[in-house]
């Protein structure tokens, strides 16, 4: 009898051990759909303002995973503003190809952002950092877009960001840890922390994608209950 006992020990918990944890790990890797066919940026691209280090790409969220931030008057109040999502979150994932961050700020920051790049290339490749300066009537009609029932601050902006999948859906997770189920506060670190996970998840959702199909599926079925 205890010769079994240890043979099952050996053999059989491993393999009972690796089922459960891979079948854990695969719903762990689907980050839920929260909105979907939120409003493309392409049609702000003559307001985004380009110095030397922005990617000469065409502006769009189509195809990209992208955090998207509201940051209305901010920039030109505080450089140093966006302090945790640029260095706990943009330098960790700038080498992907397929990510980008795309930033509203009202007109009057153009200075403001020419000096915040040009400080940060010397850290990191900020070529996938996106500015577009637009009316507050534009940015609110974006925000609208994401269809979080959330409010813009009276400067324009919003202490949240938001991340968007390739197929234009809002994503989030950690709904139960967070103030809102929508977006990350990008001024407190721990919900930075809630966002790189999430962000890791939606990489490797479409890695598996593209690996079961070698072609990443641009939609991929997860809604939140």
């Amino acid at each position: 009898m205890k010769k079994k006992l240890v043979l099952v020990s050996l053999f059989v918990l491993p393999i009972v051990a690796y089922l459960f944890f891979a079948s854990g790990v695969y719903n762990f890797a689907n980050l839920p759909l929260v909105t979907e066919k939120v409003e493309d940026v392409s049609r702000y691209a003559g307001q985004e303002y380009k110095v030397v280090q922005t990617a000469e790409v065409p502006l769009t969220l189509n195809n990209h995973i992208t955090l998207v931030g509201y940051l209305g008057d901010g920039l030109m109040q505080n450089e140093g503003y966006t302090a945790n999502l640029n260095l706990m979150i943009f330098k960790y994932f700038e080498r992907y190809d397929d990510f980008q961050m795309v930033l509203f700020v009202n007109k009057g920051s153009e200075e403001v952002v020419e000096a915040l790049k040009t400080e940060l290339a010397r850290i990191f490749d900020t070529s996938k950092m996106r500015f577009v300066v637009a009316t507050k009537e534009q940015t609110e009609a974006h925000f609208k877009s994401l269809d979080t029932g959330l409010s813009m601050m009276s400067d324009g902006g919003h202490p949240n960001v938001f991340l968007i999948d390739k197929a234009l859906s809002l994503r989030s997770g950690h709904e139960d840890k967070k103030a809102n189920a929508y977006g990350y506060d990008f001024t407190q670190a721990v919900e930075m922390g809630y966002l790189k996970d999430d962000i890791k998840i939606l990489l490797a959702e479409y890695r598996l994608a593209l690996k079961k199909n070698n072609n990443a599926s641009p939609k991929i079925e997860q809604r939140r209950d």
